[in-house]
């Protein structure tokens, strides 16, 4: 952050806990207080002057963000029974940084540190088996779990359906600091081995885990010296509940004050590294913060700590950027959302159309035969041959019915093989993309998680049940997915750019860091 409130910086923090230098740094409006309030140019119109605060700022995208769905998304939602979208609790929630990792691998020491007081219990062994919201409030307050995932105002609801066992382990801490003015945080219960393999929470843990992982900014794993990634519950939450969250997550090995010798450091971290990449399936790993807090009384580490000690000072950047990452994580939540919808429309609509056609050639013959049997009626009548008339009407009226149930069993023998055949749909609908298409990968991984959903609904309400959507209705989604979202996107990006370009970056030396540690203790 940069001087004069105008401005985002890549500056370092000061290697000092955040909140003992604030009201400092408030006053003097240096680079440790701009790490909260450098975001509040972000979409400023440029014209009128006016900048808006970040909380400000984010409930102006989450505005618009509900109009898309209120007014594009949820009709085409309701028309075709797909899922529903994030509740409006969820999308004007603030920025959200979890906080996961294995039994004392330091995360609540981290938490501690991060904003200045000691607010979270530590310990060597287990000490805390709750999910635990910290959030700002004016006065130190206490939520349980019920309270929380009750109250429509708040962005929890969605973890109702984990259960009474999950609630009861569920809790939210309101409090008066700074920092989660800004930034909400959640501390998990530790991941540990059960002696007994059939042993559990009594809830679903990595649900729940998936569940606050899709809606933090940042989310930082926790590992320590003694199990770098070894405990069968963390590689659960890495490969299940962490999947496909690479771009925001943020892997922490702590304590490395704790080492004694480099050999013993490089051999945990290459152990880390191999458990890494056995469960992200890439050929790159995610960057490793390789850091500790420091703890008074702690032994003197003989290994030279100033690069730990700057990996800390950029996962604490990293964290101050949470509201710029919740932005732009919000307007990447309503795209996915928006695309899995269109690529539902399109592969039921193109399934229900195909019903359709192969009913009208149905009926097509069902009716020309009909018609054939009541003309030859007509003219054994007009020759005055009654009773070939008579025969004739007979089993043009028997023929007709039988043709009609068979055509009804042709149509559901029909609905269920076009239900089961949505993979060759799906490629005629999308066969110019998967050709010359940029990363059709991409497009048959979205595939992969939109078909079960379209796969049970037309199971369960079948394709009839489909409404067909209006010329209007899919444009109006075609615009808000190749338009709109990305020019909000690129407007975020842009003022983000120009603040950056406005002020240069502040320098904070190690003696201004050290002064200002000093003046805080």
């Amino acid at each position: 952050m940069c001087a004069n409130g105008a401005q985002f910086c890549h500056t370092a923090v000061p290697e000092v806990p955040l909140l003992s230098h604030w009201r400092e740094a408030e006053a003097s409006r240096s680079p440790i207080a701009l790490d909260f309030h450098g975001f509040r140019h972000l979409l400023s119109d440029g014209k009128s002057g006016r900048v808006p605060g970040v909380k400000e700022t984010l409930e102006e995208i989450a505005r618009s963000i509900r109009e898309i769905h209120r007014e594009v998304i949820d009709p085409v939602e309701d028309k075709l029974a797909f899922e529903k979208r994030p509740s409006d609790g969820e999308i004007s929630g603030g920025p959200l940084v979890l906080v996961v990792g294995n039994h004392s691998s330091g995360k609540s020491t981290f938490i501690n540190h991060l904003v200045g007081q000691e607010i979270q219990r530590t310990g060597m062994a287990p000490t805390d088996d709750c999910f635990t919201i910290l959030r700002h409030g004016e006065n130190r307050e206490e939520r349980d779990g019920a309270a929380v995932v009750s109250n429509p105002d708040l962005p929890f609801n969605g973890l109702a359906p984990f259960g009474e066992g999950f609630v009861s382990h569920f809790r939210m801490r309101l409090l008066p600091l700074p920092l989660l003015k800004n930034v909400t945080l959640v501390d998990t219960p530790g991941m540990i081995d059960a002696a007994d393999p059939e042993a559990g929470r009594g809830y679903d843990f990595a649900g729940v885990v998936r569940w606050f992982a899709e809606r933090a900014d940042v989310i930082l794993v926790f590992f320590d010296p003694d199990r770098p990634g070894t405990t069968a519950e963390s590689l659960t939450i890495l490969t299940q509940s962490l999947s496909r969250m690479d771009h925001k997550l943020l892997v922490v090995m702590n304590k490395m004050d704790q080492f004694r010798s480099m050999r013993d450091f490089a051999r945990c971290y290459g152990t880390l590294c191999w458990n890494l990449g056995k469960v992200i399936k890439k050929k790159d790993i995610p960057q490793i913060y390789t850091t500790y807090v420091p703890v008074e009384g702690a032994p003197t580490s003989p290994l030279p700590l100033d690069d730990f000690e700057h990996a800390r000072r950029e996962l604490i950047e990293e964290i101050n950027r949470a509201p710029v990452r919740r932005v732009d994580n919000m307007i990447t939540q309503t795209a996915n959302h928006a695309d899995r919808l269109r690529m539902h429309s399109r592969i039921s609509q193109r399934a229900l159309g195909n019903l359709r056609g192969f009913q009208r050639r149905l009926f097509g013959g069902f009716a020309a035969a009909v018609v054939a049997g009541l003309a030859g009626c007509g003219w054994y009548i007009h020759t005055g041959e009654w009773g070939n008339a008579t025969v004739l009407f007979l089993l043009t009226i028997a023929g007709g019915t039988g043709l009609y149930y068979l055509i009804k069993y042709l149509t559901q023998t029909k609905e269920r093989d076009l239900i089961n055949r949505l993979d060759e749909i799906f490629e005629e609908v999308y066969l110019r993309d998967l050709t010359i298409g940029n990363r059709p990968e991409n497009l048959l991984h979205r595939w992969e998680e939109v078909k079960p959903i379209t796969k049970r609904t037309l199971k369960q309400l079948g394709l009839h049940s489909m409404a067909r959507l209006k010329t209007r209705e899919t444009a109006r989604l075609d615009r808000i997915i190749n338009q709109q979202l990305p020019e909000l996107r690129a407007r975020l990006h842009r003022h983000e750019e120009s603040a950056e370009e406005q002020v240069p970056a502040a320098e904070v030396t190690p003696e201004k860091a050290s002064g200002q540690a000093a003046d805080g203790k």
